[in-house]
């Protein structure tokens, strides 16, 4: 697999926004292990938080027989030992002769029969995940032999317990299933804590926003603050992708950077809606567990945008020619950070965080002055008096090495334990 360059390996470790450039409202779409769901002229619904969708082509695309009974106005589904039932207006369904409690009851609209997406997906050995800023739920089989590993340490003080999750933002299919330690993590918090909250996005507010901290107001453009040669690589960039060449001609470096990223990314088959942080926000959402954001989009952002223009014209070159800077991250590809995750790999993981000092203020606002301010905040956790248990999610990358979460809390002295 091609390799990627240090900045593409921190917006996947590090940072929440990255999963996020494209603020707009989106149409509502699910993909079923990477690939999009065609639902032709009826598509998927969300009422009152349910995910409701055309039921033949979800339950065809799942592999499963479906029969309809009209005197009855019920659904039937087999599957490989599996059958299960929904009744329209009801719900109550069965799975394997056992009654299951419905989020939502099935209904037709314009003739079209709608079931609830989770039950559906779950039933058939699915894991569902929701981006809410792509608007999109992804599901992944969870048929692979082995789990995934990953990064879990766990910190106990005054009666409160918060497990911190190292994450990938952006993944593949292969990174699922979890194992069984992180997800009874989750379900033992009371919280979950995430870099940013996705479910509390307004997208006018947030595109209002990126507008403004991404934008030049000054009447220059994007060819005034980089080179001619950087200029002329990123127009060849945009035609190569099939973009107008001055697309990126009024939004200031660090940005398009980012924009370049969600190229990149989506040519190497990376899915956002299937990260890990993702996957437990749909989890949190599905059982009214409350999220907590440690970050906000705003903070993240403001990061990159206190870049001076000569560091932002690095990270533009990072994407365009990944030998341009002289960076040990240039020698990885997505394939070495999933196997990392999936092993967990803790001494690989702090050589990923250590090619990331490449620029010591690049390092420094992206790991160092982060890591700082979220440390008081699970301190903040750790030692409240209301004897509370949180699950931290966080990119991977937030933990690892001298300058990492974990190395944080045990210098304050407090005793952190891998699970």
């Amino acid at each position: 697999m091609k390799k990627i360059s240090a900045v593409l390996l921190s917006l996947i470790l590090l940072t929440s926004a990255y999963s996020s450039v494209q603020a707009a409202e989106k149409s509502l779409s699910v993909k079923l292990n990477g690939e999009q769901i065609q639902f032709s002229n009826s598509a998927p619904i969300i009422e009152k938080g349910v995910t409701l969708v055309p039921l033949r082509p979800l339950l065809e695309k799942l592999g499963v027989q479906v029969q309809w009974d009209q005197a009855t106005r019920t659904v039937s589904g087999s599957k490989e030992g599996l059958s299960f039932s929904l009744k329209i207006g009801s719900t109550n369904a069965t799975a394997n002769g056992k009654t299951v409690k419905l989020d939502a009851a099935p209904k037709q609209i314009k003739n079209v029969t709608y079931v609830p997406l989770r039950f559906a997906a779950e039933t058939t050995g699915y894991q569902v995940a929701w981006n809410q800023s792509l608007r999109q739920v992804s599901l992944t089989s969870g048929k692979q032999s082995e789990s995934s590993k990953g990064f879990l340490w766990k910190v106990e003080n005054k009666g409160n317990t918060v497990y911190m999750l190292g994450t990938i933002h952006t993944v593949d299919k292969t990174i699922y299933p979890l194992r069984p330690e992180i997800e009874n993590a989750f379900n033992a918090a009371d919280y979950l804590g995430v870099e940013i909250d996705f479910t509390k996005i307004v997208p006018d507010e947030l595109t209002k926003l990126i507008t403004d901290v991404s934008e030049f107001k000054d009447g220059t453009t994007l060819k005034d603050h980089i080179s001619a040669a950087t200029y002329n690589k990123v127009t060849a960039f945009l035609k190569e992708n099939g973009l107008p060449e001055n697309s990126f001609d009024n939004i200031k470096a660090w940005y398009a950077q980012q924009q370049m990223g969600t190229i990149l990314g989506a040519k190497q088959d990376l899915d956002e809606g299937m990260g890990i942080d993702m996957y437990f926000m749909g989890k949190a959402i599905n059982t009214k567990k409350p999220i907590i954001g440690l970050e906000t989009f705003e903070s993240q952002y403001q990061v990159f945008n206190n870049f001076s223009d000569s560091l932002q014209e690095k990270l533009l070159l990072q994407f365009l020619d990944p030998n341009s800077l002289p960076s040990s991250a240039t020698e990885m590809s997505m394939d070495d950070i999933l196997k990392v995750w999936k092993t967990g790999d803790e001494k690989n993981l702090v050589k990923f965080v250590d090619a990331l000092r490449w620029d010591d203020d690049y390092f420094k606002g992206m790991q160092t002055d982060r890591n700082l301010a979220m440390a008081e905040k699970i301190k903040g956790y750790l030692n409240s008096d209301k004897k509370e248990t949180y699950m931290i999610a966080l990119g991977a990358s937030h933990f690892a090495g001298d300058s990492g979460l974990v190395t944080m809390l045990e210098k304050a002295g407090y005793k952190v334990v891998k699970q």
